[in-house]
This record gives C-alpha cells, structure tokens and sequence, in this order.
C-alpha cells in the first residue's frame, strides 16, 4: 500500500509536467506571438487566427478516438505515446520555415496533445476515488495551467531576447526529456494499478445516447471558448491595437488572466467537492461570462478603459476555472467504463467551438482590414471589429447561460 502512494505522488508529478508543456503549446499559439507570426510570414489575421483554430480543431476531433484508445490500452500506455508524439512536434514547430510547414506542424501539436488530457483523466481515475476525483483533478489542472501562466509574459519575454524560434525549441526539449524520463514509472504503474480494458464505438454511442450528456457539453465548451478566445486569440493583439500599449504590457494582462484561471481551477473543484454540489457552479460561471462580455461591450461606447479590460479578462478566467467541475459532472453523468470516451467527447465539442469562434474572430478581422492601418509591419484593426467581436460573445453567453438550466445535478448534495 505504501508503495502504491509513493507511485500516486510521483506519477501525478511526472504527467503534470508534461500536461504543462501542452498546455503552454495551446495558449503560445497564436496570442503571444501573433504580431511576430503575421509579420515574418506575411499572413492575415484569418490565417494567424487559423493556426489556433487548426490545433484546436485537430485537438478536439482527435478526442473521442483518444477517450476509446486511452479505454482500451489504459492511460498509462496511451499517456507516454502521447508524451513522446508531443515532445516531437513541439520541437518541429520551432522549425517552419514556410506557411504550409507552419500550419502541418500545428496540425501535428494538436493531434499529439489529444492523447495527453484525456489519458491523464483515465489515470486519475484508476488512482483515485470518485470522492477526491474533483480535488485531484483541480490540482492537475493547476500544474498543467501554470504551462499557460508561462505562455504568456514569460514567454513574451524570452521571445524578445531570444525571439520566439529559439524559444519554442527550447520549450520542445525540456518536455521531451520528462517524457521519456517517466516512461519507466508509468510502465511500473501498469503492473500495480490494475485497469479494466474495453474498446468499441458502443462506448460512444453510449455517452450520445445518454441526454443529460448535452446540456454539459455545450455550455462547458461555449463558456470555455469564449476565455480561450481572448486568452489565446486576440486577447494580447486587442489590447496593443485599441489601448497602444506595448506587447510586455499586453501581455501581463493575459498572464494576470492566465493566473486568475489557474488559481480559481482549485478554489472550483475544491468547494465543488465539499459541498458535493455541480449545478451550481456550472450555472455562475456562465453569469459571470456573460457579464463579463456586456462589460467588454459597453467599454467601448463609455469608457475606452483598459483596465475595464482587464476586470473582464479576470472575470473570464474565473468562469472558465469552473473545468474541473465540468469534467466531474460529465464523469458522473455517464459510466465508469467509459469515462475516458465521454471527457473525450465533451472535450471534442469543447475545442470544435473554440476552433469555430478563433476562426470566426479571425474573420471579422479581415472584414475591416479596410480600415486598419500598417505600422512598422504590424496591422492595426480599428475598434468597431472587436466590438462586433465581443457583441457575438454576448450573444454566445447567452445561450449557453439559458442552456445550463437544463442541466442534471450529478453530485452527492442537494440540488
């Protein structure tokens, strides 16, 4: 028994570090570096913006054939394939040299990066109980989350000194020593941690079947991609095209925003497991974004203040920390055996829709690339875009806020 807690300690440890390095990769790409990526490949804001909706479109469709392989080889085998695949990919990016590389390389993070969450849910799961699952998990995504702290002004500013080839390189390495480092724990942790094995699309259709399994998928991806949206998109590039600020600066913000979520993914799935409760917190975080998105809007028209900005991204960033509880309650909606298929299949809608409002954004953009001005290279997109921008946000929180009402309350406590 107490060889098992030490191996719970240190697998969780290992995972964790390689999660980050994927985290990091999805949150990089494109708002960090989106100046730097339009300006050296002579792309347009629907084609830098595509660069994350590729990644997040390859992510999600990849997730529910993940949750069946991860169901069948058990998520300690399907975590270090996945690790070594990412690794791989992270440190070919560094090297696009041509537009097609870029976005092929892109496609590979995104496919790669499928099979680490959702194998990492089915490990967590194998560990421990349906009790301390909510707990273990906010802790996971706290670890994995700080990749995302660190994608942001860290990044920003190893970008500046190194640029950003050199700095994605580096990143690469770093995940591909710890993800052959943990191979022979996780190979030893097949042998004490028995796990049942099934594969079939009857696990699919399963989690389909099973109606209570919508409502939670659709406002847990609407809820979440409308923070991906800025954290990852255009949140960064909003702030130096209406506010001129510098990049560090615009940067910070999203760091702020980046902490606030990661900080909030503990406070969530700790409360949710105290008072055993999920309905509740699914029904606030969508409150919150579609306030948080009327502010945004009316910024615009009264204040034209950033730090109006930046009150929205955190009141983003702490609706989204509402993931862990997400996850819980579609775990708890749908069956043990195919708890890897149903995280896989809400996490599939997830990334389609952060995808589909990347793209989107990316679009409105270039609807008014008549309007922008060229500085130095970088193109500056007049405010009337992001204020159509953040009008379908509000639009979006709202359905998903009538929607959550639907919701069934899967813990333990009174609904």
């Amino acid at each position: 028994m107490e060889e098992k807690k030490i191996n719970r300690v240190l697998i969780l440890l290992l995972v964790d570090i390689v999660y980050f390095f994927s985290y990091f990769q999805r949150i990089a790409v494109p708002g960090t570096i989106f100046n730097e990526l339009q300006s050296e490949f002579s792309l347009t804001a629907t084609a830098v913006a595509g660069l994350g909706s590729l990644t997040f479109i390859v992510y999600g469709a990849m997730q529910i054939i993940a949750g069946m392989v991860s169901d069948r080889f058990g998520g300690f085998r399907t975590f270090f394939f996945g690790g070594l695949l990412f690794s791989l990919s992270s440190i070919l990016f560094s090297f696009a040299y041509s537009p097609a590389m870029l976005f092929v390389m892109r496609a590979f993070v995104g496919f790669s990066a499928s099979f680490i969450f959702i194998s990492l849910v089915k490990i967590l799961t194998v560990l421990y109980d349906s009790e301390d699952f909510p707990l273990f998990l906010s802790i996971t995504l706290i670890l994995g989350y700080s990749g995302g702290v660190f994608a942001t002004y860290p990044l920003e500013r190893a970008v500046s000194h190194m640029g950003w080839r050199s700095s994605f390189l580096i990143a690469g390495l770093l995940c591909a020593i710890f993800a052959i480092a943990e191979g022979p724990v996780l190979n030893k942790a097949r042998a004490v941690y028995a796990q049942k094995k099934t594969f079939s699309l009857k696990s699919l259709f399963v989690v389909l079947k099973n109606r209570h399994s919508f409502p939670v998928a659709v406002t847990g991806a609407i809820n979440y991609s409308v923070y991906m949206l800025f954290q990852t998109t255009i949140g960064k590039k909003y702030l130096q095209d209406s506010f001129n600020i510098t990049s560090a600066q615009a940067s910070f913000y999203t760091f702020i925003m980046m902490l606030t979520n990661t900080c909030f993914a503990f406070v969530s799935g700790y409360t949710s497991r105290l008072t055993g409760l999920r309905k509740p917190f699914l029904l606030a975080a969508n409150s919150i974004t579609l306030v948080a998105s009327i502010i945004l809007f009316l910024n615009f028209s009264f204040a034209g203040s950033s730090k109006l900005v930046l009150l929205s991204y955190i009141l983003f960033a702490v609706s989204a920390a509402v993931t862990p509880v997400y996850i819980t309650a579609m775990k708890e909606i749908n069956e043990v055996e195919v708890v890897s298929t149903s995280v896989g299949f809400y996490n599939s809608l997830a990334y389609f829709v952060i995808s589909s409002t990347g793209y989107a954004a990316g679009r409105i953009l270039d609807a008014f690339r008549h309007s922008a001005v060229e500085i130095a290279g970088i193109i500056v997109y007049p405010d009337f875009a992001y204020k159509m921008i953040c009008l379908a946000c509000i639009m979006l929180a709202l359905i998903s806020f009538l929607i959550c009402f639907s919701i069934k309350e899967t813990g333990n406590g009174k609904a």
